[in-house]
């Protein structure tokens, strides 16, 4: 278990750092400076998933879900995002450490 999230932390954080050497590239390029944000790389990476993820969860899990927690998330800046879930996730395969018997 402690492989997995430690494996997710990475993955997180290294989304994290892509998504802002892709800001730095594009303040380069433009001369302004923004972070992108989640829903802008989601919705580039592959369009057609977001919507259907919406109105999954819209239909079977809770339409408040999507309306007031996961709709803003994709709001915040991916850098964010990645550097929350995965330290989250570095924490969590620290603490879940297999356990050595003697």
């Amino acid at each position: 278990m402690a492989m997995v999230f430690r494996l997710l932390g990475w993955l997180f954080l290294a989304i994290a750092v892509v998504s802002v050497a892709f800001d730095i590239f594009v303040f380069v390029e433009q001369g302004s400076f923004h972070f992108s944000l989640l829903g802008e790389n989601w919705y580039a990476v592959h369009p057609s998933s977001q919507p259907l993820v919406q109105s999954a969860i819209e239909r079977h899990v809770s339409e408040a879900l999507w309306q007031y927690v996961l709709f803003p998330i994709t709001l915040l800046p991916t850098v964010v995002i990645g550097t929350i879930l995965g330290g989250l996730f570095t924490i969590l395969s620290s603490i879940y450490q297999p356990r050595r018997r003697r």
